[in-house]
């Protein structure tokens, strides 16, 4: 029988961790915390904030253009959203962790994918309010403004929680 120290615990559970993020582990988890404050200017000069989300649902999309997850994830997003436009669902897209520049050119080359409001997140400052560490990272936020959901990794609309949320605003 093998003795387990807490060291090599420790040890397991980070190696299982870096691979997990490595190979683009997928984790959801129920937050239920109030948003913290935040503002934001899209791209296209519309201005969004904590209070502003008030009222209506809202998925917050934080991601990187070099991120490989994030540009198999953002097409099928972006189909998601146009075909559920019904839906009382806002997306706010959240480009951070590289430069403007990079944000920019990354969005306007891919004008049938940025169907949604498009921020940069100018040193990471809102990613760092929401403790965002991975790309892509969503965050679901209900019309209270309370974070019901965090999905780190691709395969958010396969998830089970977020299709929950989703039913509940169909009726």
């Amino acid at each position: 029988m093998h003795r387990v120290t807490a060291t090599g615990l420790y040890l397991a559970i980070t190696l299982l961790m870096v691979a997990g993020h490595h190979a683009n582990m997928v984790v959801s988890e129920a937050a239920e915390s109030t948003i913290p404050s935040f503002e934001l200017v899209t791209l296209g000069g519309e201005a969004y904030s904590d209070k502003s989300l008030q009222g209506q649902p809202t998925l917050l999309v934080f991601w990187a253009p070099w991120c490989n997850v994030c540009q198999r994830e953002l097409p099928l997003l972006g189909q998601f959203y146009r075909q559920s436009k019904p839906v009382q669902l806002r997306v706010l897209s959240i480009g951070f962790a590289d430069t403007r520049t990079n944000v920019e050119a990354f969005v306007k080359a891919r004008p049938g994918v940025f169907v949604f409001p498009t921020a940069y997140d100018e040193d990471r400052w809102v990613a760092n309010a929401f403790k965002i560490n991975a790309t892509p990272t969503y965050v679901l936020v209900d019309a209270r403004g309370n974070i019901v959901l965090v999905h780190r990794g691709g395969g958010l609309l396969e998830s089970v929680r977020f299709r929950e949320f989703l039913s509940t605003l169909n009726g």
